[in-house]
């Protein structure tokens, strides 16, 4: 399955871990499973993990994804904290992609690195 999706309700984050060739629809999937799934509250933090994925031209974007995090439920997205993890070599191009396309009311930040992304997650902003 290339997107994976799990709540974890004890630190409110709903994970989706993309692994493979992943197409858009793929992900709109798992994101509309988890946004009606009625443990997934308003405002909970969502950590897309691009790690294992290949990001390609005709697989799916970063700019798709916040595009779809934006406008599929805004009512459940407004004010909530995405953490978007990327290999590191990706890590800058997705940066930049996610400070032009954001939102005000959606707060997005690009990490290579699990544990920061964890803790920028749960108030640390640094």
């Amino acid at each position: 399955m290339p997107v994976a999706a799990h709540i974890d309700p004890a630190s409110r984050i709903v994970m989706f871990r993309c692994s493979g060739r992943v197409m858009i629809n793929e992900a709109r999937r798992a994101f509309d499973e988890m946004m009606t799934d009625p443990s997934a509250l308003p405002h909970s933090l969502a950590m897309w993990d691009f790690r294992g994925a290949q990001i390609t031209e005709r697989s799916v974007s970063v700019s798709e994804i916040l595009d779809m995090l934006q406008n599929r439920h805004p009512e459940k997205a407004e004010r909530s904290r995405v953490a978007i993890l990327v290999a590191d070599e990706v890590d800058a191009a997705a940066s930049t992609t996610v400070a032009r396309s954001v939102a005000p009311q959606l707060r997005v930040k690009v990490f290579s690195d699990y544990a920061s992304a964890t803790r920028w997650l749960g108030g640390d902003d640094a």
